[in-house]
């Protein structure tokens, strides 16, 4: 346990500490005990040592508890780990508890549960992290002060603010059409920048590690074995993953079914529903279905899949095909980047397909959104949408707003670098 906190011997020692030496940008700290989830290499372990640091300035060095669970398996570790530390090292003050990749154990859910329940948290701030929502219940520790987030790659704002300028304009809700349209208007002499910085996106990423890097591709090996060490603790086979993964790749953009994906590599259509299932779960996929007439979700529909990050588009890509992206794949790209974003900031985002065979890429609530990053010889017109995002064109008529790619993501996206856990695909 002292191995993990040198800080009680000397609180300087924290100034050593090799995720405290690489952090170039510094995650605020949140000031309420929080469960922090999202995929594996986005920052988590950094966010924490970076926010011990600071408590470490005014807070007794003792009253700080940091823990790896990764060399765990049983909940009993984790309790004894915690008792030991009440019992031993801090018995009368409050403190900060850090317990990282807490999802790495079994029942640890149990386990917070017990721990709250005997006392052992009380007057203390608690952050948990993990890269699985697997074992995640809504009623998971009810009646305790405790939050649920997600600490996803960075969106387009929070990194076109980050690593290139700050530009003063309010998040807008996408169903604000005419502020979004103003907003957009004060945007404009900053596409250059805003489209250079997306192309950048495409390439890097979200990710600290990839965005601070001369080349991202350098990183391959990091995310693709972090990817897989993850997922293989589920005990589900590599090889359908690998399956299942190119087959994403090669439906990007489309409508695939669990169907389809079965006959191809012989299994049943439910095995290849729980991989999928478990990708979204943890943090890898994000799944967009069908919106019915009057908003409902149909869960039984065809379902748009998409990577949550362009840079785990690279990886996979590489990893299950042997080759990097195309360019012609960079507006499937785009597509999915702007579901994703759609996906952080609102509850309900899903597709429309009709009778005739015409799709509408995004849906929120009465809200409808075309991506057509091509650009296209002859001029279409796309009825009954609010947005049609280009690559750079800019026009308003009638009800539809035709707006760059760039500056409506910088626009209907939050300065967060936490999202409150509520999406139901993470649950």
């Amino acid at each position: 346990m002292s191995f993990q906190n040198p800080w009680w011997v000397d609180k300087n020692r924290i100034l050593e500490d090799e995720h405290v030496k690489r952090a170039k940008i510094i995650v605020p700290p949140i000031d309420e005990s929080a469960l922090i989830l999202g995929p594996r290499q986005v920052g988590k372990t950094t966010f924490l040592k970076t926010t011990i640091k600071t408590l470490l300035e005014r807070e007794d060095p003792r009253s700080i508890l940091f823990f790896s669970c990764d060399a765990f398996s049983k909940k009993e570790e984790l309790i004894s780990l915690v008792n030991e530390y009440r019992t031993l090292v801090n018995r009368e003050k409050s403190a900060y508890i850090f317990l990282d990749e807490i999802t790495s154990v079994s029942d640890w859910n149990t386990a917070l549960l017990h721990l709250f329940n005997a006392g052992y948290f009380n007057d203390s701030l608690i952050y948990v992290t993990g890269s699985s929502s697997i074992n995640l219940r809504k009623e998971m520790l009810p009646g305790r002060p405790i939050k649920k987030y997600v600490f996803y790659p960075l969106n387009f704002r929070v990194y076109f603010n980050t690593f290139y300028k700050k530009l003063i304009q309010d998040h807008v809700k996408v169903d604000e059409k005419d502020e979004l349209y103003e907003n957009a208007l004060k945007l404009l002499p900053y596409i250059s920048e805003l489209n250079k910085a997306l192309l950048e996106y495409i390439r890097r990423g979200g990710f600290f590690a990839t965005s601070f890097s001369e080349n991202p591709l350098s990183l391959y090996e990091a995310y693709k074995d972090a990817i897989l060490s993850e997922f293989l603790k589920t005990e589900r086979k590599e090889s359908m993953f690998k399956v299942i993964i190119r087959k994403i790749i090669e439906s990007y953009g489309s409508r695939i079914s669990e169907n389809t994906i079965a006959k191809d590599v012989n299994v049943s259509h439910t095995t290849i529903g729980d991989y999928l299932d478990v990708l979204e779960k943890l943090f890898i996929i994000r799944t967009f279905r069908k919106i019915e007439g009057g908003g409902k979700t149909n869960y039984r529909s065809l379902k748009k899949v998409y990577f949550i990050d362009p840079f785990f588009f690279r990886v996979m890509k590489i990893y299950s095909v042997g080759k990097d992206i195309d360019d012609i794949e960079i507006p499937l790209i785009v597509e999915g980047i702007v579901g994703e974003h759609l996906a952080r900031e609102y509850k309900e985002v899903g597709y429309l397909h009709f009778k005739s065979g015409k799709e509408v890429d995004f849906s929120v609530g009465n809200v409808k959104v075309e991506v057509k990053w091509r650009r296209e010889k002859e001029k279409k017109r796309y009825n009954n949408v609010d947005y049609v995002l280009t690559i750079d064109e800019f026009k308003k008529s009638d009800e539809q707003l035709t707006l760059p790619v760039s500056i409506f993501l910088y626009l209907i996206s939050s300065d967060k670098f936490f999202y409150e856990l509520t999406s139901i695909s993470h649950l």
